[in-house]
């Protein structure tokens, strides 16, 4: 088995790699993990395997372990992590015996640069979870809203629950206004719109992202990233990024004036952006999910409110190096005075 391994300076043989591939999505392009790595989320690097005519693609992060606790990791040691939002693994096949020996391929890498473990979130469009073998565990984390766009503007009125509908006619009667945007001034207000709405959910500083990423996303995925806006009386009072790859458009971030709430802002957001879509050609809005795996999330409640579709969003991992994984779970353990092990994978990355 050949394998290759592409950093995101090496963007002709990372989307080289993903010719092979009949449907990819955004989050696997090397522009996307870029903007990551600006952000301070390690090193990527897209692992390709080939076996004859089989072929594996996986990209990822290495993050350095450089302390567990208050004590610092006296050797270098590393662990993997996908991208924030849904990607994993790619195939030709899910062909057992090919994705076994990928596996075998691809532990011994990490074993070679000290990986003691691996954390993936998988992509429910692509249900991509198929694409690794029983060496890997694999967990329902939540469901994802999907808005099937397909049909005419007529058929997503009446597909969407009433609530929706309401919430809607609400906005358009209060007087909001929702358009696409391009310019970096709205660009400038949705961050410091959404940094406010991070700030007042009590969100980990990890959820702001730095200037550099929202930079980088707007000048190197300029036909990917749309911006669109809701005005009430030319103030943005809401304002949402969304991905768009293939057939499919993705609710990325999105940030909202308190002060405007019961005007249902992100309802017609979420309805323009829809619409737009439909008239582009998209199949599908994924809105993803909520803030937790809980049903009675309220940002999940909000997203069913407007689909009735959902996707399961499945994570999974596994562990490379055994003995140094328990004992760096160990050493957390010791600090925090524990002696029931929670059921958090990673555990020394806890605070």
């Amino acid at each position: 088995m050949k394998w290759q391994i592409f950093t995101t300076q090496e963007i002709e043989g990372w989307y080289k790699a993903l010719e092979h591939f009949h449907s990819i999505d955004i989050y696997f392009l090397p522009e996307y993990h870029r903007a990551y790595e600006l952000n301070g989320d390690g090193i990527a690097y897209a692992f390709v395997a080939q076996d004859e005519d089989h072929l594996w693609f996986y990209p990822f992060f290495v993050r350095p372990i450089k302390q567990v606790g208050s004590e610092v990791v006296d050797k270098p040691w590393y662990d993997i992590e996908t991208v924030y939002g849904y990607s994993g693994p790619l195939s030709t096949t899910n062909y057992p015996p090919f994705l076994t020996k990928v596996q075998v391929v691809f532990s011994q890498w990490c074993q070679d640069n000290r990986i003691i473990a691996e954390f993936i979130r998988f992509n429910p469009l692509l249900e991509n979870y198929q694409y690794v073998d029983q060496s890997c565990w694999i967990i329902l984390n939540r469901e994802t809203v999907v808005v099937n766009l397909k049909g005419s503007e007529q058929d997503l009125w009446t597909n969407y629950p009433s609530v929706h509908r309401n919430m809607v006619n609400k906005a358009i009667k209060k007087g909001l206004v929702c358009t696409e945007s391009s310019t970096s001034e709205s660009l400038e207000t949705f961050r410091q719109l959404y940094g406010q709405t991070m700030k007042l959910l009590g969100a980990i500083p990890y959820y702001y992202f730095c200037e550099s990423y929202f930079n980088y996303l707007w000048s190197n995925l300029t036909q990917a990233v749309k911006l669109f806006t809701v005005r009430y009386e030319e103030q943005i009072v809401t304002a949402g990024l969304f991905l768009q790859h293939g057939d499919c458009l993705h609710y990325h971030l999105a940030g909202s004036d308190l002060n405007y709430r019961s005007f249902a802002p992100n309802n017609l957001l979420l309805h323009t952006v829809a619409l737009w879509g439909q008239k582009n050609g998209f199949r599908w809005l994924h809105l993803g999910g909520g803030r937790t795996s809980d049903p009675k999330d309220d940002l999940f409640r909000f997203k069913a409110s407007l689909s009735k579709l959902c996707l399961p969003f499945y994570i999974g991992g596994r562990i490379h190096n055994a003995a140094m994984y328990e004992k760096l779970c160990v050493s957390w353990m010791r600090q925090q005075k524990l002696v029931q092990r929670p059921s958090y994978f990673l555990l020394y990355r806890l605070t």
